[in-house]
């Protein structure tokens, strides 16, 4: 499993996370083993356009479309999930168009929920979601984001959570995931959340 670094993300704390529920996980920002990976993880904080510049710069971006193609098994973390789409609205700059639809800014009229959201919330799974739970407990993540992400097709809706609104919290098409909330930071949840994703195969 390679963790991409792109100099956005919580590198440390998924490797870390990784490691504590046995998962052997190589963090490289090289094009070839990128490309080649059966298992990928795109990690991602702060803002979509200096994000895909720094993808950009090590032909990162191209090594990820190279390895959805050979169906290598994709999974964006917050930033890393606007990534994915095609485009957003921060910075007006194009993603990667692995799922189609568009990163939009939160706007709320309830001066109660403050932008950017941030802390523990709910994620409703698709049950048909191969990421979800079979557990009856409600499931908490962390979250930390300003905007979100809407599908062109529902069918690639994987999760929601409510803020205000209902917003997409996870995606799913064909080999290529992403989950809004930040697993790496969610303690149990995130952990079992990791074990799910390690199950995951392109025959499953």
């Amino acid at each position: 499993m390679i963790i991409i670094n792109n100099k956005l993300g919580n590198l440390a704390s998924i490797h870390n996370m990784l490691k504590q529920i046995g998962i052997v996980a190589e963090i490289s920002n090289d094009y070839d083993k990128i490309s080649k990976a059966t298992k990928i993880i795109l990690p991602g904080v702060g803002n979509f356009k200096k994000g895909m510049e720094c993808l950009s710069e090590n032909k990162l971006d191209l090594a990820i479309l190279n390895a959805a193609k050979n169906n290598s098994i994709i999974l964006g973390i917050c930033l890393g999930m606007h990534f994915l789409f095609e485009e957003s609205e921060e910075g007006n700059t194009k993603g990667l168009g692995l799922i189609k639809g568009k990163v939009v800014k939160f706007h709320s009229k309830d001066e109660s929920l403050r932008i950017p959201h941030m802390g523990w919330n709910y994620v409703n799974f698709n049950k048909k979601s191969k990421l979800d739970f079979e557990e009856d407990e409600k499931i908490k993540f962390y979250f930390a984001h300003s905007y979100f992400a809407k599908c062109t097709d529902t069918n690639d809706i994987a999760a929601t959570t409510n803020y205000g609104i209902n917003f997409i919290s996870a995606v799913k098409k064909n080999n290529i995931y992403g989950v809004q909330f930040h697993p790496e930071k969610s303690h149990k949840f995130g952990k079992k959340f990791f074990q799910n994703f390690l199950t995951i195969n392109n025959e499953s």
